[in-house]
């Protein structure tokens, strides 16, 4: 301080009321810093220069730790850890094949599962269509309304089925026929089952 009033060639009376003035809030500064009152940094010089000793060891910490850090990612991309890394990635490669293989031979025979199911349902509404016009064809045969309504459930899946794969029909169209008219002669005569035994209103 003293060193630095002599540069500026201050007279020794102004430099020594500098430095006292200095002094004096120095010890202003340390004894409000010791009460626990907050200081601005010109009047602690000490806790200034303390805090940036702190500030210096903080940042020697960071630069370490990135040091580390730097040298950890290094590790990561060595020349082993690039090979296993490599050799893995072909081992997820092999099964990403092995799996696309499988899903493939797997859908192949989910669409041949599929195909057989639909040629049952196809056979099996037929069948139901067919067996029912043989029975209703005999005038002797009682039925009753819901059975009518059921194959004509049967009979309306069929037909949208049949539609949406654009095939033909050809071989319950004259049985639906059959089933029709008997359906609307029974309801002309009030010949169903209900309607004799006297369960309808």
């Amino acid at each position: 301080m003293v060193s630095f009033i002599e540069y500026l060639k201050l007279p020794a009376t102004v430099g020594g009321i500098i430095v006292g003035v200095f002094l004096v809030i120095q010890i202003i500064g340390g004894i409000l810093d010791f009460k626990g009152k907050a200081v601005p940094a010109i009047m602690n010089v000490r806790k200034y220069f303390k805090q940036k000793k702190q500030e210096k060891i903080e940042t020697a910490e960071t630069l370490k730790a990135v040091k580390i850090l730097l040298q950890d990612v290094n590790g990561h991309y060595s020349a082993d850890n690039i090979a296993k890394r490599d050799s893995w990635m072909q081992w997820v490669n092999d099964r990403a094949v092995t799996y696309d293989r499988f899903i493939e031979e797997m859908g192949e025979k989910f669409a041949d599962v599929v195909k057989v199911l639909e040629e049952i349902f196809v056979q099996n509404s037929r069948d139901r269509i067919i067996d029912f016009a043989t029975k209703v064809e005999n005038k002797n045969t009682m039925v009753s309304r819901e059975e009518f309504n059921r194959i004509f459930k049967v009979y309306d899946k069929y037909e949208k089925f049949l539609k949406e794969r654009e095939l033909t029909n050809g071989e319950v169209d004259i049985n639906y026929q059959i089933i029709k008219e008997s359906y609307e002669e029974h309801l002309r005569n009030h010949t169903f089952i209900e309607d004799v035994r006297g369960y309808t209103k």
